[in-house]
């Protein structure tokens, strides 16, 4: 991944500006940082910074006095029109810090005509940091995920992982085989791990996401600090010890990371839900990109499964689908509740015409509630927060629609259905693996041809699947 170069060298021998020594003072302190250095209307950028910048977003490179007898390289961007430049940088692969002036400049000239106004960090954005809507996917979700491995005879990792956009954070343990295929379900926009396990992961020739890791110390996954963290960051919500010694590590180092990246801001993340490899079909990294479930082997969206599928009229619901397409379930129970969901929908068409339409009206109000947390909402999140609040009454509150099997039928009864039932002690069927796109595509096409999103065709009765190998 492209970063900004460490810039602590470029602190000069020479004196130098009031201005210029502030701005090398920050930078040394956020290394690996493009420093975006509000100066009035713009944030500009200086040395090596500016160098990277103008290239990466062709903008003109210019010069602002001197530093040891060398011209310094200076490039700027507008502030209203930071955010698309934001969005190409971090779409590149770097880092950027955000540094505002922290104090009216009349305050600055009160200690000096020379005095520079007082600026700070105030947010660090990265790959897996971002909240805005303009800057984010709006029917994925984005990732950031720390891996965490602890040494105790065996080798453990875990993989704790959020989006911090709705605040869903979420961890679970796994064997040095299961990393690689855990990380292509997930598909972090962004990957923490320290050294130390970037090189256990090699040695033993696990595949990583190249483009998406950050490297960081190993002090900061110690699960000694890590069930503190999560001790103070859920307010005794959490309880530490229900995790293991690597999943603490995980958590750890994913909520320092959240906290630095917003310098002091709220931690937006709801508690950790711990899952487990063997609910959900074990896919490796390469079947699954055979099976093309959310993008194609080119990595275009339009084409592969969830594009054929998805007929959800909110973000969320998309994202949710998503996430339920790269994890298909193995345990028998969930499965069934959410066949009885689909039959009670199909079966009252009225009424689920009804909720669709009183969706769409319903705003990503967890992203939106993010922003307002963390102080960088609008009059946008907050209309659209107010829209949300006033969307029940226009459309049947979701708790009046019947998903339990006892409850009394629909006005329309829905088809008769096969039930999953669990596995047989028989042993588990041979499918193989390479024939599975196949059959994912001959069954998604045939759904879709029985199918319509009014639900006038009801699907026919599903077909018990071959008993599950949990992985």
């Amino acid at each position: 991944m492209d970063q900004a170069p460490d810039q602590t060298s470029l602190v000069a021998d020479a004196p130098v500006t009031p201005m210029m020594s502030q701005f090398l003072e920050i930078k040394a302190i956020n290394p690996g940082y493009l420093l975006f250095y509000r100066m009035g209307d713009f944030y500009e950028m200086f040395f090596e910074d500016a160098e990277i910048a103008s290239q990466a977003l062709g903008i003109v490179l210019t010069k602002r006095g001197k530093h040891q007898g060398q011209d310094i390289p200076m490039c700027g961007v507008p502030i209203h029109a930071a955010q698309d430049y934001l969005k190409k940088l971090i779409g590149l692969g770097h880092r950027v810090a955000i540094c505002e002036q922290m104090e009216d400049p009349a305050e600055a000239k009160k200690r000096g005509s020379k005095s520079p106004v007082r600026r700070d960090v105030v947010r660090l954005v990265t790959r897996g940091t971002i909240t805005e809507d303009d800057l984010l996917p709006t029917r994925s979700s984005n990732y950031l995920a720390a891996l965490a491995m602890v040494r105790h005879g065996e080798t453990d990792f875990a993989l704790a992982w959020a989006d911090i956009s709705t605040g869903d954070t979420a961890v679970i343990d796994l064997s040095a085989d299961a990393v690689a295929d855990e990380l292509a379900r997930i598909d972090p926009a962004e990957l923490l791990l320290s050294e130390t396990t970037r090189d256990a992961l090699r040695d033993a020739h696990v595949l990583l996401p190249q483009a998406a890791i950050a490297l960081l110390p190993a002090e900061l996954f110690e699960s000694e600090a890590g069930a503190t963290a999560i001790r103070q960051s859920f307010a005794g919500a959490v309880d530490p010890t229900a995790f293991s010694r690597s999943s603490r590590a995980a958590l750890g180092a994913l909520i320092a990371y959240v906290l630095e990246s917003q310098k002091g801001g709220t931690l937006a993340l709801r508690p950790p839900a711990a899952e487990r490899t063997a609910a959900h079909m074990a896919i490796d990294a390469s079947t699954r990109l055979s099976l093309e479930l959310l993008v194609t082997q080119r990595g275009e969206e339009k084409g592969a499964l969830r594009s054929q599928v998805d007929l959800c009229v909110t973000p969320p619901g998309s994202r949710l689908l998503a996430r339920r397409l790269a994890a298909p379930l193995c345990d028998p129970a969930p499965i069934n509740a959410r066949l009885d969901a689909v039959a009670t929908l199909v079966g009252d068409t009225q009424r689920t015409a009804k909720l669709r339409a009183g969706l769409k009206s319903v705003p990503d109000i967890t992203r939106a509630l993010t922003r307002l947390t963390l102080d960088r909402g609008g009059p946008r999140d907050l209309r659209a927060i107010a829209g949300a609040v006033d969307a029940p009454a226009a459309s049947p509150p979701i708790s009046q629609i019947s998903m339990t099997p006892n409850s009394p039928p629909p006005a329309t009864p829905s088809p008769p259905r096969r039930r999953i039932s669990p596995p047989s002690s028989s042993p588990p069927s041979t499918t193989n693996r390479r024939s599975l796109p196949a059959m994912v595509g001959s069954s998604a096409a045939a759904a879709m041809r029985r199918w319509t999103p009014n639900g006038r065709s009801p699907p026919k009765p599903a077909r018990s699947s071959p008993p599950c190998n949990p992985g």
